[in-house]
């Protein structure tokens, strides 16, 4: 009669060591995205300090996109042979460095040569850290695990959107530099996290991913769902500042309010998707969800005054917030190369970053600053459209 107790004590003690690692991957990926969140602005503030165009502004973010998207799914694989710890610590490592060295560039080429390092040092960090939580994830909810994760990444890159402004406003090195300490100290966090073995047997898989025909289904049309609406992330974060400051005579801490606020939808609805875990494997919520990202742009393209952006802004928010945390749950539902799965929800969303900032700059220099807000919307309602197809009869 004495064994079960000390299969229960140890049972406990693996829960309670699964549930520590993954608190300290969520704080783990608050400081990342609040570090990240901060550059990101700040990389087109110091491009129009340096007098960029909007082609170039375009060109910068996908400077920092196209090495990301490229390499996002090597790296995922590879931390599923080398496990997810030490690319996650590499990358942290070559961001201290590069981010450090920022200031120095002192034209626009130069830097989107940094741009494309952080991008390549980036790609290292998110498929190893959400595989990681998919490895830690068999003793509890994977929908309430992932929307936990995706609240904590998208509160830092609403943290660090807010303090872009404020920083670059006091000195335009700040940012840079802030973010450089940051990310070194994420590098020793994370040495002293927990991990996980990386391959699950097949019992370990929700069930719910099991019993459903649909899955593939659902995983393209989330996939693609994810990608398009990440290219108004790449228009908004790239071509905004430029936007705001040339039609609405926006100050770079005000800018970065509003991208703020676009950030605290997105953070709220993951919060609540970890709460309200019925929307797994539901059409009704996929079909409205591109729809209403359409009317969001179509309201900051047409936008008269700021405060009639703040809606457009907040409605792109539960968006994303939706798109990307589909995309995640259903690549973390395979019991098997979850790193790979990862690499490919990170490469749609990077590439969707990337496809937006570039294309976005160049109908921003031929048609005005307002256009690619209505290109994207009506490139979403095809998506739309293609989803429907996907997920026809399920």
């Amino acid at each position: 009669m004495r064994p079960a107790p000390i299969t229960m004590s140890q049972t406990t003690v693996k829960l309670q060591t699964e549930q520590q690692a993954l608190r300290q991957l969520d704080i783990a990926a608050f400081l990342m995205d609040a570090a990240l969140g901060t550059v990101s602005l700040a990389l087109p503030l110091w491009a129009l300090h340096l007098s960029a165009s909007s082609s170039q502004l375009g060109l910068l973010g996908s400077a920092m996109r196209l090495p990301n998207m490229l390499l996002a799914l090597a790296f995922g694989r590879l931390s599923d042979t080398l496990g997810r710890k030490v690319p996650a610590i590499t990358s942290c490592l070559l961001l201290t460095i590069i981010y450090a060295i920022t200031p120095m560039a002192g034209n626009v080429v130069t830097l989107a040569l940094v741009a494309a390092l952080i991008g390549a040092s980036v790609a290292l960090f998110w498929p190893s850290i959400q595989a990681w939580v998919g490895d830690l994830r068999p003793s509890s909810s994977l929908g309430v695990s992932t929307s936990s994760f995706n609240a904590a990444w998208s509160a830092g890159s609403m943290m660090g959107n807010l303090l872009a402004g404020a920083l670059f406003q006091a000195h335009i090195g700040l940012p840079f530099w802030s973010s450089s300490l940051l990310v070194l100290f994420i590098a020793a966090f994370l040495s002293r996290t927990p991990t996980a073995a990386p391959v699950r047997h097949q019992e370990d898989a929700p069930v719910v991913d099991q019993a459903h025909p649909g899955h593939d289904s659902f995983l393209r049309a989330a996939w693609i769902g994810n990608f398009s609406v990440y290219c108004t992330f790449g228009i908004i974060m790239n071509l905004f500042p430029e936007l705001g400051h040339a039609e609405f005579h926006l100050s770079p801490f005000a800018i970065g309010c509003l991208i703020m606020l676009l950030g605290l939808a997105r953070t709220i609805t993951f919060w609540y998707l970890g709460k309200w875990i019925v929307w797994p494997y539901q059409t009704r919520f996929i079909f409205r969800s591109l729809p209403a990202a359409a009317l969001g742009l179509i309201l900051i393209a047409l936008a008269p005054t700021p405060w009639l952006l703040v809606p457009g802004f907040v409605i792109l928010g539960i968006v994303l917030a939706f798109s990307f945390n589909n995309s995640l749950f259903y690549s973390l539902s395979s019991p098997e190369n979850v790193g790979a799965n990862t690499g490919r929800h990170e490469t749609m969303a990077v590439g969707g970053i990337m496809t937006g900032s570039l294309l976005g700059g160049i109908l921003a220099e031929a048609f005005g600053l307002r256009a690619p807000y209505l290109v994207a919307a009506l490139f979403i309602s095809l998506v739309s459209l293609r989803q429907r197809q996907l997920l026809k009869g399920l």
